[in-house]
């Protein structure tokens, strides 16, 4: 049986939407107070693709790009503001329903016995793959606008981005980098919860360290997963941002020029700079992803009981 509703709540407030609602509001908490480090990681991206087009160079660290923004525009203007209220609309969409229906897929992917006795990684990887493929397929949209907007791209305000981008390339624009965004969905879900999932049931069974359901251990399983999910993901978060931030340039030159897709996207980086160009931009990333998940999966948790459904 599903828990109840909360005392208060609406009749018609199902156990689905109260996940959901519960996981946008940790994320979006968490993603506003690190978009910075996602802008930096975007922009490097974003550079290494120009610089293997020959149209850019790289800067020779984070620190110097942060340094840049900042001089130029401003910590809020420079770093914090770009992109960030896709963002959060992000948050509210795609990542609340990847990370909030999580359990119920889990359960259920579990009690069908599809790949033995219920609790398996097994089950978990594919329930967060799952979630996180069919969210980034559905809001892709917003990713597209959220890269575009962290990259550099002068539009002067979110919804102007999705009239520009409509104007210029098409409803079809809205969906560039579908697929490679699905894989990257994907492996980030499926690596991330599978692994906080783990981490945490171990951590409560082990007779040695006795951990209790709370916020250590919430955090302790957020860091693990965190850390874990960027190395599993980073190549085809790099690939994802490249392939979304470069049509945009494609069609504004007037040439005529057909949007990269992910394979010549990858193909091109890794003759010019080898496998290490897929992992450009790692550091923010790992640096963003792991207090990320510190922050956002106890507040998750936390809103999922304070609307009347069980922990993870």
């Amino acid at each position: 049986m599903p828990p109840p509703p909360p005392r208060g709540a609406a009749p018609w407030v199902s156990q689905w939407q109260r996940e959901w609602l519960s996981a946008s509001l940790g994320c979006a908490v968490a993603d506003t107070l690190f978009n910075p480090l996602e802008v930096l990681k975007v922009r490097r991206q974003v550079a290494m693709g120009g610089a293997a087009k020959g149209t850019s160079t790289v800067p020779s660290s984070t620190f110097a790009l942060a340094r840049t923004a900042i001089t130029e525009k401003g910590v809020w203007r420079g770093l914090w503001h770009p992109g960030l209220e896709a963002t959060v609309y992000r948050a509210f969409s795609y990542t609340g329903f990847r990370i909030g229906l999580y359990p119920s897929v889990r359960d259920a992917i579990s009690a069908s016995k599809l790949f033995g006795d219920g609790d398996t990684i097994s089950a978990k990887v594919l329930a967060g793959a799952a979630t996180g493929a069919a969210g980034s397929a559905v809001f892709n949209p917003i990713d597209v606008v959220r890269i575009r907007m962290q990259g550099g791209s002068p539009y002067t305000s979110t919804l102007g981005a999705f009239r520009d981008i409509v104007k210029k390339e098409g409803i079809a624009g809205l969906w560039r980098g579908y697929g490679v965004c699905m894989l990257r969905a994907a492996t980030l879900s499926g690596a991330q919860l599978a692994t906080y999932d783990t981490v945490k049931r171990k951590l409560k069974r082990s007779p040695d360290l006795q951990f209790k359901e709370g916020p250590f251990l919430h955090f302790t399983a957020s860091l693990v997963s965190g850390i874990v999910a960027q190395t599993v993901t980073q190549p085809a978060d790099t690939l994802k941002t490249l392939v979304m931030a470069s049509s945009s340039k494609s069609h504004a030159s007037g040439k005529g020029l057909t949007p990269p897709n992910a394979i010549a996207v990858a193909t091109r980086l890794l003759q010019q700079n080898g496998p290490k160009a897929l992992y450009r931009g790692f550091w923010p990333a790992a640096a963003r992803q792991g207090p990320v998940m510190v922050i956002q999966m106890p507040l998750v948790e936390q809103f999922r009981k304070a609307m009347g459904l069980e922990y993870f």
